[in-house]
């Protein structure tokens, strides 16, 4: 079969595109005909074997990708409830001992097929394109601990999206809006990301390379503070996000891309009766929501484009240089 694969850490020259064994289904395992995959940068980091992706020489070479959408191929013993030609997406976290993601811990889904435990694949309706719906699990399912699980933000409260041209900031605009019906205010970094942060559903959106960031929040909301921050980058924005919650808010993190290292101010944190709590991913079970939501129409999946398997090193490129809007899409043929 085809994919997309590394034989040594490095820069995106290290992809190669070409023939690999085809995986089997498994014991509690179905085989799954990849029709899209979605670009993350967990790609980006175990492609370079930074952030503790490092893949040992013996686990070589390694297929590429986690998120994925596609058909049921093959149906392992003890599966049941799943059939050949089921149209499914994968979530990329496997349960196993100690967990695994697809293309970092295991093989991945820049390939013609893949092979994932039964219980992570979920089945999408006939409405979501695979596209869409390759889009989801990496973005969505984090976001999802944010906003719903942890986070809990009600109708009547405001979030503040950092980063909100990335692939959970596009998420969590559509989350807050489509799924809670809160207030979202967007903090990114362009005029034009200003203006798409609003499209997509954003009250208010604020741009932090010429406003201050604290302050504008502050403004927004009359000067009381935002409710929730959803933050996928770390420590760039950290103590200004930090500073401007309301009493009572939440600050939610799943991703350090600016900067694993920030000061906190602990009065604030008793006097306001404040909460820092970080996600992980997700379960199946809220997968299974978050394609229930896509499907009504609630959320959607914001692509900036799609490629084809054989030009994944060249969606590597972009999305490094950081001047997309959403998601990269991976086409299998």
């Amino acid at each position: 079969m085809k994919a997309a694969f590394i034989r040594n850490h490095g820069g995106s020259s290290v992809i190669q595109y070409g023939d690999m064994p085809e995986p089997e289904a498994g014991p509690g395992e179905v085989l799954v005909r990849v029709h899209a995959a979605s670009l993350n940068r967990l790609d980006l980091y175990t492609r370079a074997g930074l952030r503790g992706t490092k893949v040992a020489p013996e686990d070589m070479p390694r297929i590429l990708g986690g998120d994925c959408a596609g058909e049921i191929a093959a149906v392992g013993e003890d599966v049941d409830g799943l059939s050949e030609g089921d149209r499914v997406v994968v979530n990329p976290l496997c349960s196993s001992s100690p967990p695994q993601m697809l293309g970092t811990n295991r093989q991945g889904s820049n390939a013609e097929l893949v092979s994932v435990p039964a219980e992570n694949v979920v089945p999408i309706p006939d409405s979501l394109s695979f596209e869409q719906a390759a889009a989801l699990p990496t973005i969505y399912l984090p976001t999802w601990g944010i906003v719903v699980r942890e986070g809990r933000l009600q109708p009547t409260e405001t979030a503040i999206v950092l980063s909100s041209s990335s692939g959970v900031g596009t998420a969590a605009i559509q989350l807050i809006k489509g799924v809670v019906g809160a207030t979202c205010i967007a903090a990114t970094s362009t005029g034009e990301k200003v203006r798409k942060s609003k499209e997509l559903g954003a009250d208010f959106a604020i741009n932090y390379k010429v406003e201050d960031l604290g302050q504008r929040m502050k403004e927004l909301t009359g000067g009381r503070g935002v409710d929730l921050v959803v933050d996928s980058t770390g420590a760039a924005f950290f103590e200004d996000a930090y500073g401007a919650l309301a009493r009572g808010g939440r600050y939610g993190i799943c991703g350090v891309t600016a900067g694993f290292q920030a000061q906190i101010h602990l009065g604030q944190l008793f006097s306001k009766e404040l909460r820092v709590f970080g996600t992980f991913m997700g379960s199946t079970d809220e997968l299974r929501r978050i394609v229930d939501a896509a499907g009504k129409g609630q959320i959607s999946s914001a692509i900036h484009a799609t490629v084809p398997l054989s030009e994944a090193a060249a969606a590597h490129d972009e999305m490094e240089r950081s001047e997309h809007f959403g998601k990269f899409i991976i086409t299998v043929p």
